[in-house]
């Protein structure tokens, strides 16, 4: 079996050679920029986010038709408002919470109040309920459009609460991606004081 190795690089038409790393950098620049669209063909999504309370920092990634917003919580109580600023609303979105444990959430879009905590004591369970503001809420169960699917996302399988490390990842609804709120918002608290 013959083998070839070399240098990966270009020349310009002075006949200077490009060093490989800047030419693989100026090729990544020009595929990304040409592919910038959904597979939809749709603008990708573009949000402004806003993080309320001290230590809290959101950052937002859009692959595809996918969005994930990361939240970073030193104090581990929050909230957060989410724009859509431009661009197409995406197929799948998720939040995903660095929290040591999520006591609290509750995620608020148009006329929709979604609660859901992730019991400490119980092995995980999670109870979730929904309703208007300021009206009662009533339990949200598995399967339900309004079912926020949240997974515990842990280093080397350790899911117990408090999390050493890893974090929270919320799914969020098929009601509210049908929606396709221009903005939201929402709460966290990891534990009552």
């Amino acid at each position: 079996m013959n083998r070839v190795r070399g240098r990966i690089g270009l020349r310009c038409s002075g006949g200077r050679a490009i060093p490989g790393q800047l030419a693989l950098g100026l090729l990544l620049t020009f595929v990304l920029a040409s592919g910038c669209t959904s597979p939809s063909g749709a603008d990708p999504a573009i949000f402004a986010l806003n993080a309320e309370g001290e230590g809290n920092e959101l950052s937002a990634t859009v692959v595809g038709e996918t969005a994930v917003i990361d939240v970073q919580s030193l104090t581990g109580i929050g909230s957060a408002t989410v724009d859509l600023a431009a661009g197409a609303f995406p197929e799948t979105m998720a939040l995903r919470l660095n929290l040591k444990g999520l006591e609290q959430f509750r995620l608020t879009y148009d006329r929709t109040v979604i609660s859901a905590s992730v019991s400490s004591s119980d092995g995980g369970r999670v109870l979730q309920s929904m309703g208007s503001p300021g009206a009662d809420e009533q339990p949200v169960a598995s399967g339900s459009p309004f079912w926020m699917d949240i997974q515990i996302v842990a280093d080397q399988g350790a899911t117990h609460i408090p999390l050493d490390q890893g974090y929270f990842e919320i799914t969020l609804p098929q009601d509210f991606i049908r929606e396709g709120p221009r903005s939201f918002s929402f709460q966290w608290i990891d534990f009552y004081r």
